[in-house]
């Protein structure tokens, strides 16, 4: 039996994008607004910090993330 495998490339744009999904997919919400930067060295100290919410919340779009990384700590579930 032969093995399938595909293979992914996905630029910081595109990874965003899904990270941004998957975080809001337990979202109670119609709408929904995100706002995500990677930051770090990929191989080093790289991470997503993000905030997901109500889409209608304009001050979302405002949160400054490099301060927040410098707030909180890991709360990933994985």
């Amino acid at each position: 039996m032969k093995n399938k495998r595909k293979y992914f490339k996905y630029n910081e744009e595109d990874i965003l994008e899904i990270l941004s999904e998957y975080l809001y997919t337990d979202c109670n919400s119609e709408t929904i607004g995100s706002k995500a930067i990677l930051l770090g060295q990929p191989g080093g100290n790289l991470r997503l910090v993000a905030v997901v919410g109500d889409g209608e919340d304009e001050e979302l779009y405002e949160t400054d993330l490099e301060e927040i990384d410098q707030k909180i700590d890991f709360n990933g579930s994985h």
